[in-house]
């Protein structure tokens, strides 16, 4: 029904779920939240599958190949969902698109997070799109799943705090099919968006 609906349900755990940290226990638990949320998706009915993804950072900066390892010793229910998204501290957009195609799980590009990583100058930089296309046709199952995060810095270019609503849209990211928007302002800086672009839905 939701499927059909075009609507998507999503989870964004936590910073203290973190599957890649030097702490077994930390590990665990994180686990073990991550099962919680596959739970109360299975409860909801939603596919396991990225289509109803749970939407993860890689957390502990330099433990690649622990990542990947425990990524692939996931529950299944947890695994059939789980998408990896790029941060702006420890795992860059290139890092996190290897580790997926490794593992074979989605990767969620966030646009603002590599650009303040990468200290770029705008969002026009063509390795945004670059890296759109890849994590699209490389990652995810079916190429219109794709999703992206969009945010602009609250101060400046390159602040890593979210500003109200979006007033920088990347023109890659009208190549995505699902944008979500990641402001303040939330359902306020949507419609702004929908008001300015009408193309976007």
């Amino acid at each position: 029904m939701r499927k059909s609906n075009g609507v998507r349900v999503l989870i964004h755990p936590d910073q203290y779920v973190v599957i890649s940290s030097l702490s077994d226990k930390v590990v665990a638990n994180s686990i073990r939240i991550l099962e919680h949320h596959a739970r109360v998706f299975d409860l909801l009915g939603l596919p396991r599958s990225p289509w109803a993804p749970i939407i993860l950072h890689g957390g502990k900066r330099g433990r690649h190949d622990a990542l990947k390892r425990i990524i692939r010793e996931l529950p299944e229910p947890v695994l059939a969902r789980l998408v990896l998204e790029n941060d702006e501290h420890a795992y860059g957009a290139q890092e996190v698109l290897d580790i997926c195609r490794a593992t074979g799980i989605p990767m969620v590009l966030d646009i603002h997070h590599h650009l303040v990583k990468e200290k770029l100058i705008d969002y026009e930089h063509p390795g945004i799109a670059t890296l759109l296309e890849s994590a699209r046709g490389g990652t995810w199952p079916e190429a219109e799943w794709q999703i992206i995060h969009i945010s602009n810095g609250e101060k400046s270019l390159h602040d890593t705090r979210h500003s109200e609503v979006i007033d920088i849209m990347p023109s890659a990211a009208f190549k995505a099919e699902w944008i979500e928007v990641e402001a303040k302002g939330k359902e306020m800086a949507i419609e702004r968006l929908r008001s300015r672009y009408p193309g976007l839905h």
